[in-house]
């Protein structure tokens, strides 16, 4: 019951705050890497980002550090698929001192007695699995904002619908995918192509693509 309770606090808790307009809630759980690993431990890493994306449009003022954590999930998308339990607080660890990622990680291990994560040093961290410290780490993030990683061949092509919520790519598979710009989930798959794909374009109003 606990368990369920848990999960559909997960799965409900942040979205009816950014419905809501609450702002405090809604950011405060979006920006925490905790929140972060209890969605990938869902599987709901997808519906992670659209609650970025949601965030982002109903608290404008707040989308800086919204878009730095949809950045952070985004690039390492295929990772965190993987549901590995440690894997967010990792990556955390190895963005920028200054992010948001990395402060919320390091501020959730010196707190300690989470029996995930523990940096050297830091209360409790004899008590916990360590996570490594990256010593002379890059302090500048990573330009990535979100890995597509759909077709089964090289891509040749690839266009932003004029919206800039569709992404197209055309494909050594012989096939075009339409994917979301926030989530990179696949709309729609467009076959048709007896070779492959070398140019995509969205036509001025977003409703066709010509290949």
């Amino acid at each position: 019951s606990e368990r369920l309770l848990n999960t559909r606090r997960i799965q409900e808790h942040v979205d009816h705050a950014i419905r809501a307009g609450d702002e405090t809630s809604a950011v405060g759980g979006l920006c925490s890497i905790r929140y972060v690993a209890a969605k990938v431990a869902a599987d709901d890493v997808s519906d992670l980002l659209r609650e970025y994306s949601a965030a982002i449009e109903r608290f404008p003022d707040q989308a800086s550090a919204l878009g730095e954590f949809a950045a952070f999930v985004g690039r390492n998308l295929d990772a965190l698929r993987q549901k590995i339990p440690t894997a967010p607080f990792q990556f955390a660890l190895q963005e920028p001192d200054t992010s948001g990622p990395y402060q919320s990680i390091k501020r959730l291990a010196e707190r300690g007695g989470d029996p995930l994560i523990a940096i050297a040093g830091a209360s409790g961290a004899e008590n916990a699995a360590r996570l490594v410290h990256w010593r002379g780490k890059p302090q500048q993030s990573d330009p990535c904002q979100l890995t597509i990683r759909e077709h089964e061949g090289n891509v040749n092509a690839v266009a932003y619908s004029h919206c800039g919520k569709w992404v197209a790519s055309g494909s050594d598979d012989m096939t075009i995918k339409i994917c979301s710009a926030g989530t990179g989930e696949v709309k729609c798959t467009l076959t048709g192509h007896s070779g492959r794909v070398w140019s995509v374009a969205f036509s001025p109003d977003g409703t066709r693509v010509v290949s």
